[in-house]
């Protein structure tokens, strides 16, 4: 990364990207302004408040000085939930000689601005809430990817690094101030604003291959697209905040539409020393190594080529090593290395699983995300368990794993880690210890499961734009989550058109509930339709040809619940799913309680006669209360509601579908309860199960 400030900022000139940010900072800035603040929003008693904390202590009066000639110095005086890292003082000198400024007065305005906002970040933070790998995003809205360390400080404790330059001061924090917590850190934070190419070409050292290969099929160019102009000229055709009802119980949430409409990459590297040393390249010589990858390409996706659209005619067109066709996305080279891009940007391994609410002792954290290679589909998972022995410790990310099992082999699958300076304005960068592909070990092994995703987890803007896992799910719903201060976490309402592959009508309202660990859903967020003429059409996953039963995971049994029909590929199935009732109702047949595994077998036999599944085994949601003395995910016997054991939480069959390749397939959700507006229907999560493991003679039931 670029710490010259200067360079960074100009840098945001190219695709319009300066107008729109310099629009942001704006936009803090009035909000820090005092004119604008309301009376209301400041403290009356006399407790420190982050403002003191800086004029009073003299290692800070660099930041200070900064934060007053910003207009900042307000904000930071005010009620609120904040994480402050202010660079010392000696941090200050670094950055003002390295940027040739002979003191703070000399410093632009605007720029101290951005250095305000840049160390301050919505919601408190402890030393506790820094895993391994944890990512934020600071009020710029850029991410600050902190590590913990190995190392410990004098203290003995561990010592967490900002954007891989700026080490935080334990010794120095100061967690009594009364509008949040204070981490001081030795060295600025300084905003990385390249773009996804900018970020590659300055640091590609280690992935020379796989960069020359991204250069060649012209994929390392595409990775340009940062805001969606559109949505900055027409947001505001919709209310910044609604009032809305969740549908669960009669309460109203303030829920607010997303600030805006960035857009994300991810891109997954295999290292040169890991091609060496497994597959013998040389990186001497690149043309060599760009052939090789070709026909390692050609090796992998020719068996499973028609499968992804593959015609004859394609192969006579573009299935040849001509540096011509690499561009084109049906030749092998471009197929390959698209499979290792996705279109949204996981800031940090902590964004890749929700882990909350799964019990690893019967499960594996696991996401379905689509890639940039169409009709695919890439397998993201936290290991727990495996008898995998390159597996070091729990927890760790693969990519396209699969646990051996007594009817399928174990797929190692690829080792995500983490380099320096992986993070731009719109693109992350992960390293692989192995090469991926959507392969025939992919499809007919890995993808030969229940393949359950996150409602959170199909659209790829949610996670862009922070709106997915963001807050804090270990604190309750209350009074705080309808005010705009948005102190634990943010409800939102996503607008019409926001979703690149959903489409919803003007009535229907597609709600977003803050995360919050005791909610009977999986991962603890939820999303909703509202309304009583909701209209709702999404595509799902791809998966390898074949016939599946989809199912809907969600929690009923409340009266304002929804009623709606559902279609595969615009044709209807079955009769309306009606959310008001629990699994117990005779219609559905559940029974709960102390039964003999007998009794629960014959019971799950009579329920999926009927078209429905318990909830799944391995999730779970605290009991009220108990889970905000849990700030990890952690499966606590006598503290957590087991789903398949709560008579609210349940799957219903949508239908069993033939489902072929190479094309795009959708769901649509329409409303069919017209009494009223309070119409919410919940979507938690789509399992797509192939006929193998559901049907007759089939491998068994992947309760799961």
């Amino acid at each position: 990364m670029k710490k010259n400030m200067h360079k960074t900022i100009k840098k945001l000139t190219f695709n319009l990207l300066a107008g729109f940010f310099f629009t942001a900072i704006a936009a803090l800035s009035s909000f820090s302004c005092n004119d604008d603040m309301p009376a209301e929003s400041y403290y009356t008693f006399t407790g420190e408040m982050m403002s003191d904390f800086l004029k009073n202590n003299p290692n800070f009066s660099h930041f200070s000085r900064i934060v007053e000639r910003a207009g900042v110095m307000d904000l930071l005086s005010a009620r609120g939930e904040y994480t402050l890292f202010p660079p010392t003082n000696k941090a200050i000198e670094l950055y003002l000689a390295e940027n040739h400024y002979a003191t703070v007065e000399d410093i632009p305005v605007e720029y101290c601005d951005t250095l305000a906002f840049s160390h301050l970040v919505h919601f408190v933070y402890t030393t506790s809430d820094f895993s391994d790998n944890t990512t934020y995003l600071n009020m710029l809205e850029f991410p600050l990817n902190i590590i913990a360390s190995d190392s410990l400080d004098s203290n003995n404790l561990r010592v967490s690094v900002i954007n891989s330059t700026s080490a935080i001061i334990n010794s120095l924090k100061n967690d009594s101030v009364e509008n949040g917590i204070i981490h001081p850190v030795d060295h600025v934070i300084v905003p990385n604003t390249d773009l996804g190419s900018q970020l590659l070409d300055e640091n590609h050292q280690d992935i020379t291959i796989y960069y020359e290969a991204m250069k060649a099929t012209g994929l390392l160019d595409s990775l340009y697209h940062y805001l969606d102009a559109d949505y900055e000229m027409t947001k505001n055709n919709f209310p910044e905040t609604r009032t809305l009802d969740s549908g669960s119980a009669g309460n109203v949430y303030t829920a607010k539409r997303p600030d805006r409409r960035l857009i994300g990459y991810t891109v997954f590297a295999v290292p040169d020393r890991i091609l060496q040393q497994k597959y013998q390249f040389d990186p001497t010589d690149m043309d060599a190594c760009i052939n090789k990858l070709y026909d390692i390409a050609v090796e992998l996706y020719n068996p499973v080529a028609s499968r992804l659209g593959i015609t004859d005619e394609d192969r006579q067109l573009y299935w040849n090593n001509n540096p011509e066709s690499f561009h084109s996305r049906k030749n092998p080279l471009n197929m390959f290395i698209s499979y290792h891009m996705l279109d949204r940007m996981f800031t940090g391994e902590s964004q890749f699983v929700n882990r909350w609410g799964v019990n690893t002792a019967k499960a594996n954290p696991t996401e379905w995300i689509s890639t940039m290679l169409e009709y695919s589909t890439l397998k993201i998972e936290a290991v727990y368990a495996s008898t995998d022995p390159f597996v070091e410790s729990p927890g760790n990310i693969y990519l396209n794993h699969a646990t051996q099992t007594e009817y399928l082999p174990r797929v190692r699958g690829s080792l995500v880690s983490t380099p320096v300076n992986n993070l731009s304005l719109n693109c992350a960068v992960y390293y692989l210890d192995d090469i991926i592909a959507y392969d025939e070990d992919m499809q007919n092994t890995v993808m030969n499961t229940r393949i359950r995703t996150d409602f959170m987890t199909l659209f790829p803007e949610l996670t862009t734009n922070g709106i997915r896992m963001n807050g804090q799910p270990w604190y309750n719903y209350g009074s705080w989550d309808n005010d705009k201060e948005y102190r634990y976490g943010t409800n939102y309402y996503i607008p019409s058109g926001y979703l690149s592959t959903a489409q919803l009508n003007e009535n229907g309202i597609f709600f977003i509930m803050r995360p919050h660990n005791e909610f009977w859903n999986m991962g603890g967020d939820e999303v909703n339709l509202l309304g009583s003429t909701y209209d709702f059409t999404f595509r799902i996953p791809s998966v390898p040809p074949g016939v599946y039963e989809v199912r809907l995971g969600f929690t009923g049994n409340f009266p304002n619940r929804g009623i709606a029909q559902f279609y595969f590929d615009g044709q209807p199935q079955g009769i309306p799913i009606d959310m008001r009732l629990s699994a117990a109702d005779p219609s559905i047949g559940a029974i709960y309680g102390n039964l003999t595994e007998e009794e629960l077998i014959e019971n799950n036999q009579m329920l999926k006669s009927n078209g429905y599944y318990r909830g799944p085994s391995s999730l779970y949601a605290y009991y009220g209360g108990r889970g905000q003395s849990h700030k990890t995910p952690i499966y606590v016997p006598g503290e957590c509601h087991n789903f398949d054991a709560a008579g609210d939480i349940y799957r219903r069959v949508l239908c069993k579908v033939n489902i072929t390749s190479n094309e795009y397939h959708t769901i649509r959700v329409r409303s069919v309860y017209t009494s009223g507006n309070s119409c919410a229907f919940m979507m938690d999560y789509l399992e797509l199960v192939p006929n193998s493991i559901c049907g007759v003679g089939g491998l068994g039931e992947d309760t799961n």
